[in-house]
């Protein structure tokens, strides 16, 4: 185990508050650190007005606040800061896309997406397809190794967008989507990615994977609901009309028409919500801080130490991530289902989801109905990993087949 990493649990309120509970439920969303919750707080008491819209003093600290957060929140993912939006969720984010791509459809394009794709990352475009008349292709996910199948040979002359998660939101796997977006550039085909599961645990570089968008939600960060960061290639956004439109995003208004800002923040219609935002990028600023403490490789032991102990138990089955993967870990019992699992680990206050995870072709692909899923995060403990395996035991012997 990395020794010079310390779990920081003094640091989160809930917790410290409920010293039994053993959260394990971080890939659905994270607890919150004391500073963010005192970053959100000092907004209302010290820079709350409207932004980019009053002259007064407070109006412009309040502007200077946002514009800020927008350069922290760029740098974190290595992307110009004049190519990052907040929207409210990566759902909100996707479906927004979607919408308002600059695509010329035509009947019989086709989209590629993966069977890992979170619901958020296959409604929008069902819908889109079944409005243009388009084709929905899908990597397969190997059920032996949980990596993606071989999608080169799905990109063809027909393939007009890809949106593909960097992350499993079930497995933790991270999928090779820097060599999607590689081939995908090759053949001028735009790439979108869901990172809202591996914010949290891998260094984001847009420019790197040289992606045409790429979207998280801060609460899978330490941050707080309701925040979306979204980046966008200038060669995109500039040619793309508003998810949203309203106050904020025109510079000019007719009866008949208007004219709208040569800006990201015509992505920005209405109020933004700047008080999360800003407490969002200081979750951003103090997860670095704890990746350069050692947070990553920390839970990367602790994820191997919690799957060890699940193959050391034969009547569970640990769904396979590959080698590069999030802390994040499912399995099932065949005997057992996965909400009796669940329910039996909250009643040990251990909280853990089980269930589909709004990832049902995944689960489908697999012949599997539910899952349970553990998820790791800064505040968790080894000892607490071994508590987990020592209550699944005790469910084994309370709901398993030789159960009186």
């Amino acid at each position: 185990m990395t020794e010079s990493y310390q779990p920081p649990v003094a640091e989160f309120p809930l917790l410290q508050q409920n010293p039994q509970l053993i959260y394990l439920d971080s890939a659905a969303t994270c607890q919150v650190p004391a500073a963010v919750l005192n970053s959100f707080q000092h907004y209302f008491t010290s820079t709350h007005a409207n932004v980019h819209r009053g002259s007064h003093r407070l109006g412009r600290a309040a502007t200077d606040l946002l514009e800020n957060a927008r350069g922290i929140a760029a740098a974190f993912i290595k992307a110009p800061a004049d190519d990052v939006a907040f929207a409210s969720s990566t759902t909100a984010a996707l479906n927004g896309l979607a919408q308002q791509l600059p695509v010329s459809w035509r009947e019989g394009d086709e989209i590629l997406l993966t069977d890992a794709e979170h619901h958020a990352n296959i409604l929008p475009w069902q819908r889109l397809a079944k409005q243009h008349r388009l084709v929905l292709r899908f990597i397969p996910v190997d059920p032996v190794s949980g990596g993606l199948g071989d999608w080169q040979q799905l990109i063809n002359e027909r393939t007009r967008l890809i949106s593909v998660t960097l992350a499993s939101n079930i497995t933790g796997a991270i999928f090779p989507v820097a060599a999607v977006c590689a081939l995908a550039r090759q053949r001028d085909i735009p790439v979108i990615v869901d990172a809202a599961q591996a914010v949290g645990h891998t260094e984001l570089d847009v420019t790197a994977l040289d992606c045409d968008a790429l979207v998280f939600s801060g609460h899978k960060a330490y941050g707080l609901p309701g925040v979306a960061v979204l980046y966008m290639n200038a060669r995109w956004w500039r040619r793309m009309e508003p998810f949203v439109v309203g106050g904020g995003v025109v510079r000019q208004v007719t009866r008949h028409d208007a004219e709208l800002v040569d800006s990201i923040q015509r992505f920005e219609a209405g109020t933004p919500n700047t008080a999360a935002i800003s407490a969002t990028v200081t979750a951003l600023e103090w997860l670095q801080q704890q990746r350069a403490m050692g947070l990553t490789g920390y839970l990367q032991e602790l994820r191997q130490q919690l799957v060890d102990g699940l193959q050391q138990r034969p009547w569970l089955q640990v769904l396979p991530a590959g080698a590069n993967h999030t802390p994040v870990v499912s399995f099932y019992c065949p005997q057992v289902h996965a909400y009796d699992l669940a329910v039996w680990l909250d009643e040990q206050q251990v909280a853990v989801r089980a269930g589909h995870h709004c990832a049902q072709l995944l689960l489908q692909s697999w012949d599997l109905t539910a899952v349970v899923r553990v998820s790791l995060a800064a505040y968790t403990t080894a000892a607490q990993v071994q508590q987990v395996l020592q209550y699944l035991d005790e469910a084994w012997q309370m709901l398993g087949p030789t159960a009186e």
